[in-house]
This record gives structure tokens, C-alpha cells and sequence, in this order.
């Protein structure tokens, strides 16, 4: 089992493991069974990594801060601080 200690979710990264199960790699714990694994599965075993390059992005766009004329930055930045707060 991935180690969850401070962290909301199961740390590592995630695959898709045949049709509709999602799976850490490192634990290789199941994480979720998905019922539309056309469009589920990728999206959820990519999380981990959607996480983790939000978190990255943040100190480049926090470099934007009160600049005049950077608003579609500071939207983008906004809604990459809602998404990692949301991911818990």
C-alpha cells in the first residue's frame, strides 16, 4: 500500500490496469473502478501527474502578481490553486 500519510489521496503514480481499473503503481493498491472507462480511466490514472505539474506551475505563475495586463495569467493561476485545493 502507497504510503498516505499528509495526503488526501494515494501518492505515486496511477495506470489504468486492463479496461476499468485504476492502479498505483508503486502500492499496487486499486485506486477506483471506473463505468466509463473510454473516458475515465486515462483521465483518472493521470491524476497524480495533473497534480503535480499544477503544483509545479504555481511558483511561475505567482511570478505574474500584480502585473497590469497578466488577468488570463492570474485566471489560469486561479483556477490551478482551485484545482489543487480540490484535490485535497
Amino acid at each position: 500500500m502507497a504510503d498516505t500519510q499528509g495526503s488526501a489521496h494515494t501518492l505515486g503514480r496511477w495506470h489504468v490496469n486492463g479496461v476499468d481499473t485504476i492502479m498505483s503503481v508503486e502500492g499496487n493498491c486499486t485506486i477506483a473502478k471506473v463505468f466509463h472507462p473510454e473516458r475515465d480511466a486515462q483521465l483518472l490514472a493521470a491524476a497524480p501527474e495533473l497534480l503535480d505539474a499544477l503544483e509545479a506551475a504555481m511558483p511561475v505563475l505567482a511570478r505574474f502578481e500584480g502585473t497590469v495586463g497578466k488577468s488570463s495569467v492570474m485566471e489560469i493561476r486561479d483556477k490551478a490553486r482551485a484545482a489543487i485545493e480540490k484535490a485535497g
